[in-house]
C-alpha cells in the first residue's frame, strides 16, 4: 500500500471526471455559446539551438502601450503559459541560466486567442541580448478547437460601412448572414444570423458583459465604432466556459489608455446635393430631377492616455448620429386592377363603364355577357330567361368587382347602383356598396389607397458616449471599469411584423422608438501566483425602450401584399430591464493542464407594458365572390384591395386585458474545463458545463 501526493490524487479524480463527462457529450448536439472571456493567453516552448526543451525558464510579456507585465516559468518539458492577457501588442523576453536573453519585439495577442509562440534560446551569458525578430510570423493556435474570426483594428478602421455600425464587418465573415429580423422596432433581433441560426439566437458581449435584451435577445446599443478596439466572433465548437446562445457570439473589446495621449476629431456627411437619386424613391410632383429629403451626419471624437503612467489610462469616446431622411411607401396599390368592361344595350337602358377590376374579371364578365347574348337571341323563352340570369349575374359581379376597386382606391365610387342596400338607380358615391353605409374616410379609419403618402419623414438622432479607465492596483492585480451611456431616438421606423415588405408600410404604420442605454462594467484581474489568475466581473445594464406607432388612434389594417397601414398592431411597446451580472472565472496551470472553473450569475428584472392588437386589427385578403352569391362556375376571387373597398376582411384580431407585466429571471452557470497538452502536436480540451434558467 502507498499513498498518492494529494496534488497528483485531485488532478487524476478531476481528470477521470471531465474524461468521463466528455465522453457523454460527444454523442450529444453542440451546446449553446456565449464567450465571456475579453482576453488572450500565450503559450508554447522554449528550447535550445539543437532543439531541447529548456525547464526553469523565466518567460515575461510587456505591453508595449501600457507597460503591463505578466511572467510565467517553464515546466519541465519547456513548456510555459501565461493566461488572461489584455488583447494588444506585446514584447515577449525569455531569461534562463547559460543562455542570452532572447527578446521578441512584437508579439500580437487578440480577442479569445491561444497563441503559440515557439521561442529559441542560444548559449551565452545572461547580460547579452538576442533579437527574434520574424517571431510574429510563428505565432499559430495549435490547440484551438473552436470555429471563429478576428475583425481586428485594422479593418474597422480602413473597411467602408454604412451607418458606422462596428458590428456590421461581422457580414463580411462567410458563415454571417443579415438577419430577416430588423435590429430596430418593437420586437428587434441582433440583425445578424450566425451559421444559418435566426439573429435571436446571437450573443452580443462587451467587454465580457452580457449585452443583450432579455426580453427579445436582441443587441442593446453597444458602443461607437471608435471605441472599439477588435472583435471575436465565434461560430461553432466552444469550450464549456461558453454558453447560453446557439448561434453564435459577437465578442467586443473597447479600446483603453495607453501611455501617449492620442485622440482623434471626426465627421462625415451625406446630403442630397451631392449623391444621386434614390432609385427607388418613388417621383416628387412627377419630377424626375426632385429629390427627397437626405442629410445623415455621424461626428465624434476621441481622447486617451495617462493619468500616471504605467499606472492608471482612461480612454473617452464619443459620438453622434443626426439623419433627416426620407422612407418611401413604394407599393402599386392598383396593380392588376387596369381591366375594365363597358355593359349597354341589350342588358341595360344606358352604358356602364366598370373599371378598377382585374383581366380574368373582365374576360369572365364578358364571357358571360357573350353567352347571355346567345341564349336571348334564340327566342326560346327558357333560352331568353337564362341569358337574363347569365347577363343580371354579369351585372352583379362586374359591380362588386368594380366597386371594390374604385372604394379603395379613390375612396368613392362612380357607379350607379342597380339596388339592394343603396336603391337602383342611385350613385353610390362614398358608400360601402354591400351595405350602403358611407366611408368613414379618416386618419383613424377608412384610408383610401391612392392617397397615400409615397414619401415620409425619417429622423434618427443618437448618441453613444463612453469612458474606460484601467488602474494597476498592484503588479498582481489589473482593474478596468467602463461606463457607457446611449440615447436615441428614431421615428419613421419600418417594421414587419405582420410579415409585409418594408416598401408596403404607410408612415402611420411607422414607429417612434427611444431608447435609453445605461452600462457598467467592472473587471478585476489578479494574479495570484505564476500558476494560479483569477478573473471576476460585475456589470449593471438599464435598458428603457419605448416603441409606440405615429398613429395610436387608427384601426390597423392590412391589404396583402399591397398596403399596412394605421396603428402598428405590435404596439405601444414600454420595457424597462434592469441586469445585474457576477461572473468569476479561476484559471490553474499545472503542469501539461490548464485547469479553468468559472460561474456566472444574471440577476434581472423586466417591467415591461405590451398592447398586442388592442387596436384592433383588420385583415383583407382574396374573398371568395361565391361567398356573396351563387355566381356561374369559374368566378375569380375578389383582390385583397377589392375586399378593402367592399368592407370584407377575412380575418379581425382584437386583443384585450391587462398588458402590464414584471418578469424576473435568474439564469446561472457553473463549469470545468482542462487543456490537456499531451504532446507537443497533440492537445486535448475537455470540460463540462451546467446552465440553469
Amino acid at each position: 500500500m502507498f499513498a498518492l501526493p494529494r496534488r497528483r490524487m485531485l488532478l487524476s479524480a478531476f481528470r477521470c471526471l471531465l474524461v468521463c463527462v466528455c465522453a457523454l457529450l460527444l454523442g450529444a448536439s453542440r451546446a449553446p455559446a456565449q464567450t465571456q472571456s475579453n482576453a488572450a493567453d500565450l503559450q508554447g516552448f522554449v528550447r535550445d539551438a539543437q532543439g531541447a526543451v529548456v525547464p526553469s525558464a523565466s518567460v515575461t510579456a510587456t505591453n508595449r502601450t501600457t507597460g503591463f507585465t505578466r511572467t510565467s516559468q517553464t515546466n519541465d518539458e519547456g513548456f510555459y503559459q501565461i493566461v488572461n492577457l489584455p488583447p494588444g501588442e506585446y514584447q515577449v523576453t525569455v531569461e534562463a541560466a547559460n543562455f542570452s536573453k532572447a527578446d521578441v519585439p512584437s508579439v500580437i495577442l487578440q480577442v479569445g486567442q491561444r497563441a503559440d509562440l515557439e521561442i529559441p534560446l542560444q548559449a551565452g551569458q545572461i547580460t547579452e541580448t538576442v533579437i527574434i525578430s520574424d517571431a510574429t510570423t510563428n505565432i499559430v493556435e495549435t490547440s484551438k478547437t473552436n470555429v471563429s474570426n478576428i475583425i481586428d483594428e485594422q479593418r474597422i478602421d480602413n473597411l467602408p460601412i454604412n451607418e458606422r455600425s462596428a458590428t456590421g464587418f461581422a457580414l463580411t465573415l462567410s458563415t454571417v448572414g443579415r438577419d430577416n429580423g430588423r435590429p430596430i422596432g418593437p420586437a428587434p433581433s441582433s440583425g445578424l444570423n450566425i451559421g444559418g441560426q435566426r439573429g435571436r439566437s446571437t450573443q452580443v458581449n462587451v467587454d465580457g458583459a452580457d449585452f443583450t435584451d432579455n426580453s427579445v435577445n436582441a443587441a442593446r446599443t453597444t458602443v461607437s465604432q471608435e471605441a472599439v478596439q477588435e472583435y471575436q466572433v465565434a461560430t461553432n465548437s466552444y469550450a464549456p466556459e461558453f454558453g447560453r446562445a446557439t448561434g453564435g457570439v459577437v465578442n467586443v473589446v473597447t479600446k483603453g489608455g495607453t501611455n501617449d495621449v492620442r485622440g482623434n476629431l471626426f465627421g462625415f456627411i451625406r446630403h442630397k446635393s451631392i449623391q444621386a437619386r434614390n432609385a427607388f424613391a418613388p417621383l416628387i410632383d412627377n419630377d424626375p430631377g426632385k429629390k427627397p429629403p437626405f442629410t445623415r451626419a455621424q461626428y465624434g471624437a476621441t481622447i486617451g492616455g495617462p493619468l500616471k503612467r504605467d499606472r492608471t489610462f482612461f480612454f473617452f469616446s464619443f459620438e453622434q448620429r443626426r439623419r433627416q431622411e426620407s422612407g418611401f411607401f413604394t407599393s402599386d396599390v392598383a396593380q392588376g386592377l387596369g381591366g375594365s368592361v363597358t355593359i349597354g344595350a341589350p342588358f341595360l337602358p344606358f352604358s356602364q363603364t366598370y373599371r378598377n377590376i382585374t383581366a380574368p374579371q373582365s374576360g369572365y364578365v364578358n364571357g358571360l355577357l357573350s353567352q347571355a347574348a346567345a341564349l336571348i337571341g334564340t327566342g326560346i323563352p327558357a333560352n331568353v330567361a337564362l341569358g337574363q340570369q347569365l347577363a343580371g349575374a354579369a351585372i352583379q359581379y362586374a359591380t362588386l368587382a368594380s366597386s371594390g376597386g374604385s372604394t379603395a382606391l379613390n375612396g368613392t365610387n362612380p357607379l350607379v347602383s342597380p339596388g339592394g342596400a343603396i336603391p337602383a338607380g342611385q350613385p353610390i358615391g362614398q358608400r360601402f356598396f354591400l351595405s350602403g353605409a358611407p366611408v368613414p374616410v379618416s386618419p383613424t379609419a377608412f384610408r383610401p389607397l391612392s392617397q397615400l403618402a409615397r414619401v415620409f419623414p425619417i429622423s434618427d438622432d443618437t448618441t453613444f458616449s463612453s469612458i474606460r479607465l484601467d488602474h494597476k492596483i498592484t503588479d498582481g492585480n489589473q482593474l478596468t471599469m467602463r461606463f457607457g451611456y446611449n440615447p436615441s431616438e428614431l421615428t419613421g421606423i419600418q417594421v414587419e411584423s405582420q410579415n409585409q415588405s418594408l416598401g408596403q408600410n404607410d408612415f402611420s404604420r411607422t414607429g417612434i422608438q427611444t431608447l435609453k442605454d445605461t452600462s457598467f462594467v467592472t473587471t478585476l484581474n489578479s494574479v495570484l501566483s505564476n500558476r494560479l489568475v483569477n478573473e471576476a466581473r460585475f456589470s449593471f445594464g438599464k435598458r428603457k425602450a419605448t416603441f409606440k406607432s405615429q398613429n395610436n388612434d387608427a384601426v390597423a389594417v392590412n391589404i396583402a401584399d399591397t398596403a399596412f397601414f394605421g396603428r402598428e398592431a405590435f404596439s405601444p411597446v414600454v420595457r424597462t430591464e434592469n441586469r445585474y451580472q457576477y461572473t468569476d472565472n479561476l484559471s490553474l496551470v499545472a503542469g501539461d493542464h490548464t485547469f479553468k472553473f468559472g460561474g456566472d450569475a444574471n440577476f434581472i428584472s423586466v417591467d415591461a407594458s405590451f398592447e398586442l392588437n388592442f387596436v384592433g386589427l383588420y385583415n383583407f385578403g382574396n374573398f371568395s365572390a361565391n361567398n356573396l352569391a351563387a355566381f356561374p362556375a369559374g368566378a375569380p376571387d375578389f383582390t385583397p384591395v377589392q375586399s378593402y373597398g367592399l368592407g370584407l376582411p377575412s380575418i379581425y384580431v382584437q386583443g384585450f386585458g391587462n398588458p402590464v407585466s414584471q418578469l424576473k429571471n435568474r439564469p446561472y452557470a457553473l463549469y470545468a474545463q482542462d487543456s490537456w497538452k499531451i504532446r507537443p502536436n497533440f492537445t486535448l480540451n475537455y470540460g463540462v458545463r451546467y446552465d440553469y434558467e
